[in-house]
């Protein structure tokens, strides 16, 4: 950990304790980000194919952006006949 001072306050100067990032990460940490992140855009994507037009026209995307988003995942293109139609 490395501390840093803070901006002095009337009584003491206190102190931040910061996580100091290791640059030589394991290859095994390196596939479980890559498998979260996976994973994350893949849920969020599954949940945007499941969004109305009226929902869609709220978080600022047309239907086509959204299916061309939804397109990028190739394993969820197997899923949308499960799918409720958008």
């Amino acid at each position: 950990m490395v501390t840093i001072d803070t901006m002095p306050s009337s009584d003491s100067r206190q102190k931040i304790a910061l996580p100091i990032r290791n640059e030589a990460s394991s290859p095994l940490s390196s596939l479980a980000r890559m498998l979260k992140r996976w994973w994350r855009v893949r849920k969020t994507r599954v949940q945007l194919s499941q969004l109305t037009e009226e929902q869609l026209r709220d978080v600022g995307l047309s239907p086509d952006m959204a299916e061309r988003e939804i397109r990028k995942s190739r394993l969820l293109l197997i899923d949308r006949c499960f799918q409720p139609p958008m």
